[in-house]
């Protein structure tokens, strides 16, 4: 079965600090929980629509489980920290392979034109194996090759919240809308926030990995954010949230039961996705985008890593 991986691609320089993992069609195992899905076809819904997963069952309205070497995806796994007491688990191996072709990852079954996309979940935790390189994310994407707005590069519908497991302070969120893996062109815009510190660290439009040009205005709104004391995406639970249309994407945080504007983006059209896509969590090694603070900090996890997932949900424009 055709399924969607992450591949990170990003050399030194900027490509670190801003991020660069872009996706592309590899093959993959489906696992029997959550039904099999489809990855060559648009199956966005055109009703405004509730779907929410509580991950406390095997049986799987929205997603699907792939497993990928030595990483596994729980469901209905044991965790008092969530109030019904079940969380989705999401299990990296010890010394995976250094991609997302590795990863453990749950898919969305259909794709999903505009929206708000919403999970609650602790990111990898690695304070235990310093200096590990383990992404988190959290993100849609969808990318068939085709080019359908005639810009000369493949189109790329993807809007990511990401985490690295060595500097769980530090959000990165991501917006693209073209990329060709033949040269790495691309089109993005980008904001590296750390919350613990209320810092927003950068706010760009890229063209290639490590051309940073600074947005500003309506691309650059809020200007600062709010510090959260003792934030980190690795040791409680968050809510992280966005919403798309087609004039702009709102990404948010709860933490405490307070909403946190992170990035309210009001860009040009043509840097905001307008082609559906499937909604992912995922967690997967990467040996090539360290922290912002630490360069050699994309070792491969020694012991086992994990994402636990309280719930998700999508609803859809109306």
């Amino acid at each position: 079965m055709s399924n969607i991986r992450r591949v990170q691609v990003a050399a030194l320089g900027m490509a670190v600090l801003l991020g660069g993992a872009v996706l592309v069609p590899t093959t993959s195992k489906a696992l029997t929980w959550g039904g099999p899905g489809k990855r060559d076809k648009d199956t966005s819904r055109s009703a405004a629509t509730l779907l929410q997963e509580n991950w406390d069952t095997t049986s799987w309205s929205l997603f699907e489980a792939v497993e990928n070497g030595k990483s596994t995806v729980r469901p209905n796994t044991v965790d008092r920290a969530v109030e019904d007491g079940k969380a989705l688990e999401l299990r990296l191996g010890a010394n995976p392979e250094p991609t997302p072709a590795g990863a453990a990852e749950v898919d969305s079954k259909k794709t999903f034109l505009y929206g708000t996309f919403t999970s609650r979940l602790r990111a990898a935790d690695c304070s235990e194996q310093p200096g590990t390189g383990v992404v988190t994310g959290a993100f849609t994407y969808f990318n068939d090759g085709s080019d359908k707005d005639k810009d000369g590069l493949p189109d790329n519908s993807e809007i990511d919240f990401e985490f690295l497991c060595s500097q769980p302070n530090v959000i990165y969120l991501t917006i693209w809308t073209d990329y060709r893996a033949s040269d790495e062109a691309q089109r993005r815009v980008t904001r590296v926030i750390d919350l613990e510190a209320g810092k927003v660290l950068s706010t760009c439009y890229l063209e290639n990995f490590g051309d940073c040009r600074a947005l500003s205005g309506a691309e650059a709104t809020p200007s600062t954010v709010p510090a959260v004391s003792g934030y980190s995406s690795s040791t409680a639970y968050h809510d992280y949230s966005f919403t798309w249309t087609s004039t702009g994407v709102i990404f948010w945080t709860e933490t405490d039961g307070k909403k946190i504007t992170l990035w309210d983006y009001r860009g040009p059209r043509d840097r905001i996705p307008q082609r559906s896509a499937h909604y992912l969590l995922n967690v997967w090694h990467t040996a090539t985008w360290p922290t912002l603070d630490d360069p050699g900090s994309v070792k491969s996890p020694t012991s086992a890593v994990s994402v636990y997932v309280d719930r998700s949900s999508v609803k859809t424009a109306s």
